[in-house]
């Protein structure tokens, strides 16, 4: 082998030069990638906090819309039952005044047809007395005249 001279140190210099260079554009270069992945982590991680703050967010109003849900279901049932009672009493009392209707004409009835047939016996009994007067009163104008 030869001994280095000094156009080969020169050589070997410039080459240093050059690797020192190239490997100094590799990192400014990794730096600069692994800056640029760092800012789109922070970001992601921004928007991911964002997302699970939204999610959050969601999440509460359905909670709210179902408790508002169960209570409007819970007023929705009281409505329901208590009309369904209001109409089975309206219909029983309904009936029950028409049988009360019924029943006070019937008797209304049955009392006229009572007057009615007091009437008729106190109406048969002077008819039988005008009967029984005219009789006597013939008898006695039959005895006046001989």
């Amino acid at each position: 082998m030869t001994p280095p001279t000094n156009s080969n140190e020169a050589q070997v210099a410039i080459l240093e030069a050059r690797m020192d260079g190239r490997i100094s554009s590799v990192e400014t270069t990794f730096d600069n990638f692994t800056k640029l992945m760092d800012e789109r982590q922070r970001i992601a991680d921004e928007r991911h906090r964002a997302s699970e703050a939204r999610m959050d967010r969601m999440e509460a109003m359905i909670i709210e819309f179902r408790a508002e849900v169960r209570e409007e279901m819970r007023s929705l049932r009281t409505t329901i039952v208590v009309t369904a009672i209001t109409s089975v009493l309206a219909a029983v009392l309904g009936i029950s005044a028409v049988n009360a209707s019924l029943y006070a004409n019937m008797r209304a009835t049955f009392e006229m047809g009572k007057e009615e047939a007091a009437a008729r016996t106190e109406v048969v009994r002077a008819a039988e007395e005008l009967i029984a007067l005219k009789k006597r009163m013939d008898e006695e104008q039959n005895k006046k005249t001989p």
